[in-house]
């Protein structure tokens, strides 16, 4: 993000602020970390901690839309947002807000993960691809957007853009579970009738069998996209 001490930095889709303290401390008490998100208990959870880290001066949490941000033109230094696009239906309207409220010079930075990178051993990989193809079809409003992001700064003339993607991956069966939704993807695929409770039994066991034999394998790929507005 290319900050330094004294910058005002727009943290977008902050949830309950875990990297905004890590953003406070490097802009320190002379800058100003402003932090949005829909939830508002999430933010609620953020700004006591805020006040109880006495770090209320420069962290301010505020809910907010990405898509209609309430801030002036060229207002800060730097921009970021980490895994909010997958969510949203208009990707490229927030990037247009992200680039609008922040200055000339100024870097902008999104991670965001490419969920149609994931990849999960299980030896009947016909049900991993419907069970992948549904997440993104039903489940995730934006499931390319990891992919899409280089594409989206260079549709908004981003000057010196960097790529780097991150390689995630867990052998713990119920931590791929808890990530990725999974059985909330399984069980609407079945409602819908997508897959077979035969498919969706025979899938079970072969997880549960990785699972106890501490075979399990699965990775995904995280992107992220930054640049300078021009």
């Amino acid at each position: 993000m290319h900050i330094t001490p004294g910058n005002s930095v727009l943290d977008a889709g902050c949830g309950p602020g875990i990297d905004a303290f890590a953003l406070a401390e490097i802009v320190t008490s002379t800058g100003r970390v402003t932090d949005i998100d829909h939830d508002r208990e999430m933010l609620d959870q953020a700004n006591r901690q805020a006040r109880e880290m006495a770090m209320d001066a420069c962290l301010h949490f505020q809910q907010a839309d990405v898509c209609s941000l309430p801030f002036p033109d060229d207002h800060f230094h730097s921009c970021r947002s980490e895994r909010l696009f997958m969510h949203l239906h208009h990707p490229e309207q927030a990037l247009q807000e992200i680039t609008r409220v922040t200055k000339a010079g100024g870097r902008v930075v999104i991670v965001d993960t490419d969920w149609a990178s994931l990849s999960i051993d299980n030896p009947i990989p016909e049900t991993e691809r419907i069970f992948s193809q549904y997440r993104i079809d039903k489940i995730i409003n934006n499931g390319y957007s990891g992919r899409s992001l280089h594409r989206l700064f260079r549709e908004s003339r981003f000057l010196d853009i960097d790529i780097e993607v991150f390689p995630l991956f867990t052998t713990d069966v119920n931590l791929f579970y808890a990530l990725s939704v999974q059985e909330i993807v399984e069980n609407q695929a079945l409602a819908d009738n997508v897959i077979s409770e035969q498919q969706l039994t025979d899938w079970r066991k072969h997880m549960q069998q990785a699972a106890a034999a501490e075979t399990f394998y699965s990775s995904i790929d995280i992107v992220m996209v930054s640049g300078t507005v021009a």
